[in-house]
């Protein structure tokens, strides 16, 4: 598995302190809860992205309960996108509004300065470290033939949560326009990472992994979503399905208003359109908040999913915890 420079850094200081950090956890021991957000941002979708960024700074700010993690995908940046980092620009717009949270970054694609996209993880929580590896390089076909091969990225930041202590939360972005053969191969990247990082730090850590993972939701528990049974065979629990009892096309169907769990080009979205041909996209449900390790799941609907509250071409997932 390949991983940065910065990262194998990273990765001696965790063996170097990981019993010290496995022992303040075990010290520290209470239950706490979470509230954990996933959103795609759409990077490339200028013109309104501050209104947007706002729509989501307002909802966060207006909560009944703090959200303590927004994970996201699609992070923009460069002069072509007319900012310096998008995740910034939330960070930033939280910030006005007296909710502080930690920054952390990791670019997928792109030239630093011009154009580059890539995932970040907001937390009201201390961030101690992050690591990432690169999955794949898979081209995509966008249009009619046209392939352009794209950089997908993994993520992990450690986070020390007060009265409980340290967990690890994973952010990913696995390619949409590609093989699903090719995407399977993403997510054997993938998991290999989290059981990589996992192994250097003892003890049973909860884990958070969520993102956008581009599983059509209809094709599950039909054999053809390997990629989402590889992550629930290695013990993850999809929070949405898990808390909403629903399976496949269950947990997303177009033509029931009972279902909600769409996440991906909900009708009336005004931004699910397909750049290059123009049509709209398909509904689906490819947003996922997978949990690990002693996540107790209290809730998990979908939010930004009703005009006039749309902020990308995405909605966003929201699942609430408890660790014990």
């Amino acid at each position: 598995m390949k991983i940065s420079t910065v990262c194998r850094v990273l990765l001696t200081l965790v063996v170097m302190g990981s019993l010290a950090l496995s022992s303040a956890r075990q010290a520290e021991g209470s239950d706490s809860v979470l509230n954990v957000m996933t959103i795609n941002l759409l990077f490339s979708e200028v013109e309104n992205r501050d209104m947007r960024l706002e729509t989501i700074a307002d909802f966060v700010e207006n909560f009944d309960e703090p959200i303590d993690l927004i994970l996201l995908q699609e992070v923009a940046g460069g002069t072509l996108f007319k900012t310096v980092n998008s995740a910034l620009d939330l960070k930033n717009k939280l910030a006005a509004k007296d909710l502080n949270y930690n920054l952390s970054y990791r670019m997928a694609n792109g030239l630093p300065g011009l154009a580059t996209v890539g995932n970040a993880i907001l937390s009201r929580h201390e961030i101690l470290f992050t690591m990432a590896t690169t999955l794949p390089f898979e081209s995509e076909e966008i249009f009619e033939g046209v392939e352009i091969p794209l950089k997908r990225k993994a993520m992990m930041s450690r986070i020390n949560v007060p009265g409980f202590g340290k967990i690890n939360v994973y952010n990913t972005h696995l390619c949409a326009y590609c093989d699903p053969q090719e995407r399977l191969e993403q997510t054997k990247v993938l998991i290999n990472f989290v059981k990589t990082v996992e192994w250097l730090i003892p003890g049973s850590n909860p884990i958070i992994l969520g993102g956008d993972f581009n599983i059509p939701d209809a094709l599950i528990g039909t054999g053809f979503a390997p990629e989402y049974d590889l992550i629930t065979g290695n013990g993850f629990i999809d929070s949405y399905a898990a808390y909403n009892e629903c399976v496949g096309n269950q947990c997303c169907d177009a033509d029931d208003s009972v279902i909600t769990g769409c996440t991906f080009a909900v009708e009336g979205n005004p931004y699910a359109f397909n750049l290059f041909t123009g049509e709209r996209e398909e509904i689906v449900r490819i947003d996922y908040i997978f949990l690990k390790n002693g996540c107790k799941i209290q809730n998990s609907g979908v939010i930004f999913n009703l005009n006039p509250f749309w902020v990308s071409d995405h909605s966003a997932l929201l699942t609430k915890i408890l660790l014990r």
